[in-house]
C-alpha cells in the first residue's frame, strides 16, 4: 500500500483588509512553499470563525507541516492559539514558525517553549494597546486644556482675551483683523465671540 506524500503548507493572516499579506507570503515562498499551498486570512484574531485557517485544518493531515510568519498569526486571543496548536499536536501535523529561527515546537521542551511565545506575543499585544490607550489619553486631555492636537497650539481663551476680542468686533473690526491683532486663529476668535458671529 502506498502512502500519500507528506505536504508543506503555509499560513498566514493580517488583522484587516487594509493590511497586506505581501510580507508574509514573501517569506514562505522563500521556504519553497507553493502560493497554492498557503492559507489566509484578512481578519481579526480575536474573532472565533478564521475560513482561511478552518479551510488548511481540513485538508492538512498526520506528517504535513504548517509553517506560519509567527505563532500569534494563527489568533490573537492566547487560548484560542493554545487550542490550535494542541489539535496540531494531537493530529501529528508539525507547526514552523520562521520569526522563531524556523523552529519546530516538538516535545516537552518545545511545547513549554512555544507556550511562552505565545504569552510573550500576547503580552506584546496588550503592552501595545496600553501605550495606544495612554497616547489617546493625553491627546484628549491636551485638547481639553486648550491644546490643538494637530498643528499650531490653540489660544487659551482667557476672561481678558474673550473680551479683548469682543471689544475689537463691537468696533466693526474684522475677525481676520482681530486674528491678526491679538495673534490668535480665526476659529479662536469665533470661539471667544461665541460661534454666533460668523461674518
Amino acid at each position: 500500500m502506498t502512502t500519500t506524500p507528506s505536504k508543506h503548507f503555509g499560513y498566514i493572516r493580517v488583522s484587516t483588509v487594509a493590511q497586506t499579506l505581501d510580507r508574509q507570503t514573501d517569506a514562505l515562498a522563500t521556504k519553497g512553499i507553493s502560493a497554492d499551498d498557503i492559507y489566509s486570512d484578512k481578519i481579526s484574531g480575536a474573532r472565533e470563525s478564521r475560513p482561511g485557517l478552518d479551510a488548511l485544518l481540513k485538508v492538512a493531515r498526520a506528517g504535513d507541516t504548517i509553517t506560519v510568519h509567527s505563532l500569534d498569526r494563527l489568533g490573537r486571543s492566547t487560548l484560542h492559539v493554545m487550542q490550535t496548536l494542541a489539535d496540531l499536536e494531537e493530529r501529528e501535523i508539525k507547526l514552523v514558525s520562521l520569526k522563531d529561527g524556523d523552529q519546530t515546537y516538538t516535545g516537552a521542551t518545545g511545547k513549554f517553549m512555544r507556550d511562552m511565545m505565545v504569552l510573550v506575543a500576547q503580552w506584546e499585544r496588550e503592552m501595545n494597546r496600553e501605550r495606544v490607550a495612554e497616547a489617546r489619553a493625553a491627546r484628549a486631555a491636551r485638547a481639553t486644556s486648550g491644546e490643538q492636537v494637530a498643528g499650531r497650539p490653540r489660544t487659551a481663551l482667557t476672561a481678558e482675551k474673550i473680551a479683548a476680542v469682543r471689544k475689537r468686533r463691537a468696533a466693526k473690526q474684522s475677525v481676520a483683523e482681530i486674528a491678526l491683532i491679538e495673534k490668535m486663529s480665526r476659529a479662536s476668535v469665533y470661539r471667544a465671540l461665541g460661534g454666533a458671529d460668523k461674518s
